[in-house]
């Protein structure tokens, strides 16, 4: 049975963890630089929003993924069981079962909220995205990523690995940012802000910190991880329903893996020599709370 231990030889997961901290530590030297951090991975997110359901699509056009022993080749078809596992990670983006509005309106919400938070002027909130260029070359990597032909298998698994490591890094990726970013500042004025500025929607009102925290806290196990294991289940019905080894549906997947490898870690380091360029320095690491 394949196990995310199988992708631990194309991915350094402490490392990308490490970046992603080192970068949220820059993210919260002022109220501006943390905007300005959130503009940058609220976009990078919204990619993920659309691919992932793409590829559930393409997954269940094919008709490669068969069960033995059917009648009929169409009886055996099995490709919408396959791609039932990568879908799951795009239910609750279409909508939040608490809210009743997709994940990408939560996140502009937290994005107003902070924009609110560090007093930015409609020009000054213009400008920031506007020097978010480099950006677009990353975007286009995550949608090749998830890229694949229904009519060819290895290309099929490649992209599942790659949505593998996307919601596996994903529980980690929102963990961090709360510890970092909330979590610590919880006391100070940042975490006074949160708590006492709820973002109101139809069916309830909520925190505008909220989309971080249902993804995954250092505390909690959040959507993500469900996500991770219906990937990995995916892979493991890839298995079963074709005749290729295991070993080489891992290689396949192994590829994707090592694509979002790359692509996560070069998001986080240009995020994160944007912020110096920013500060106009490097790193100083400082408390978010003596700075606001």
């Amino acid at each position: 049975m394949i196990t995310l231990q199988d992708f631990l030889p194309w991915i350094d997961i402490a490392r990308i963890d490490s970046l992603m901290e080192n970068t949220c530590k820059d993210a919260i030297t002022n109220s501006k630089t943390l905007y300005w951090f959130m503009q940058r991975f609220v976009r990078y997110s919204r990619t993920y929003s659309y691919v992932v359901p793409a590829l559930a699509s393409k997954i269940g056009s094919s008709m490669l993924f068969q069960e033995t022993g059917c009648s009929t080749l169409e009886c055996g078809e099995r490709s919408m069981d396959v791609a039932a596992k990568v879908f799951a990670a795009s239910i609750e983006e279409f909508r939040d079962p608490r809210t009743g509005v997709s994940h990408r309106t939560l996140s502009y919400a937290l994005l107003d909220k902070l924009a609110q938070y560090a007093d930015l002027s409609t020009q000054e909130i213009h400008q920031i995205a506007s020097l978010g260029t480099w950006l677009n070359d990353i975007l286009l990597q995550v949608e090749a990523g998830y890229d694949a032909e229904p009519t060819n298998l290895s290309s099929l698994i490649e992209a599942m690995g790659f949505h593998a490591a996307t919601e596996t890094i994903g529980g980690h990726e929102f963990s961090i940012i709360n510890s970092v970013i909330f979590s610590k500042q919880r006391n100070d004025h940042f975490g006074q802000f949160i708590k006492s500025n709820k973002v109101k929607f139809p069916e309830c009102s909520v925190s505008p910190w909220y989309w971080i925290v249902i993804h995954g806290t250092e505390n909690t196990v959040g959507v993500e991880a469900d996500h991770s294991d219906e990937a990995i289940n995916a892979l493991n019905l890839a298995v079963q329903y074709t005749s290729v080894p295991e070993e080489q549906i891992i290689a396949w997947a192994g590829k994707g893996v090592a694509k979002f490898a790359h692509v996560q870690e070069t998001f986080f380091q240009r995020l994160q020599d944007e912020l110096h360029t920013v500060l106009g320095t490097t790193a100083t690491h400082k408390s978010y709370a003596t700075l606001v």
